[in-house]
């Protein structure tokens, strides 16, 4: 089962991807501020990471650049989304997400850049919706 760790300090948008992610059938770790996915990314190395671009304690681009120094975890995929920040030149990130992200958007990207889940491939199944 595909691992997604999903960082947002804000609650209530961290438990809304939360539920929309792990309704597709994949497993979901979440985490407050980049330094709290860190730590867990560390412990079970996701298949993907999206995460919030202007965070407390550690943000968007600073777990990036942490996650590109870290050997095992260097080529794990990195989705940045902010409602106000554009995307800089110079990361690494594989894309950019403007906030507010629509359902379709984010399980299509997580769908192309790691493979859909088994319940998202079952015969019968509706797309995300739109």
């Amino acid at each position: 089962m595909s691992t997604v760790l999903l960082v947002e300090d804000n609650a209530n948008a961290l438990q809304a991807m939360e539920a929309l992610v792990a309704s597709q059938g994949y497993l979901v770790r979440t985490a407050a501020d980049g330094a709290q996915a860190m730590r867990i990314a560390k412990e079970q190395r996701p298949d993907i990471v999206i995460s919030d671009w202007m965070m407390p304690v550690m943000d968007g681009p600073a777990l990036l650049r942490a996650m590109r120094a870290n050997a095992r975890l260097a080529d794990v995929p990195v989705v940045l989304t902010s409602a106000t920040a554009a995307p800089p030149s110079g990361l690494s990130a594989v894309a950019f997400l403007r906030k507010p992200v629509a359902a379709s958007q984010l399980l299509e990207l997580i769908g192309r850049l790691i493979g859909p889940t088994s319940a998202a491939r079952r015969p019968g199944a509706s797309p995300p919706s739109k």
